[in-house]
């Protein structure tokens, strides 16, 4: 009796510890952003993800990905929510990057630029990453951010992403012709005797 009963238990434990390896998945997604036009040739856009309790032990990467046809700035940060099971921070968002891709094999394509964990002090506060990159030039870009499901509360996140067109080489050589024009009708004026 003592026998079954002791295989039994081992056959309830292994179960349990298959649940939690079958818990303990990795999440990948990949998904376009919805892009809207700021009016200046330029787009805002709104990303984020949401998990649940049975996630829990999970990790991920969320890849949100975009395309801009000239060069530009780019500015972008993400928040988690601020879920709290006793003892354990339910979401952990540990990086946040934007890279170039290959659209066909989604390989990065040259070096990633990390966000900053802007993340404040205290007990479990609520994530805060940002980045910032300038002069990028036209293609498919990626957003993506990593992290872990700790507790059972599941967790999201949410974030935003600007995108600046930077001027054209022949803007700037416009501009500063305009302005040397102006000097030089400027000291024309001063160099020319009023009558009276």
């Amino acid at each position: 009796m003592k026998l079954k009963s002791l295989v039994l238990s081992a056959l309830i434990a292994g179960a349990a510890v298959a649940s939690q390896g079958a818990a303990a998945q990795a999440i990948d997604r990949t998904v376009p952003l919805v892009t809207a036009g700021d009016g200046v040739g330029g787009f805002n856009a709104h990303f984020g993800d949401t998990f649940t309790a049975s996630t829990v032990g999970s990790t991920f990467s969320d890849i949100f990905t975009f395309n801009i046809g000239t060069p530009f700035d780019a500015a972008a940060s993400v928040t988690s929510s601020f879920l709290n099971t006793p003892q354990t921070k339910d979401l952990l968002i540990t990086g946040f990057s934007l890279y170039r891709y290959d659209p066909g094999t989604m390989a990065v394509l040259g070096t990633a630029i990390a966000g900053i964990n802007e993340t404040g002090f205290g007990s479990h506060p609520t994530d805060s990453w940002s980045l910032s990159a300038y002069g990028l030039s036209s293609g498919y870009y990626a957003l993506k951010v990593d992290g872990r499901v700790l507790g059972t509360g599941g967790g999201a996140f949410g974030g935003d992403l600007t995108v600046s067109p930077v001027p054209e080489p022949a803007t700037y050589g416009m501009l500063l012709a305009g302005l040397g024009l102006l000097g030089v009708a400027a000291t024309r004026r001063k160099l020319v005797p009023r009558r009276i």
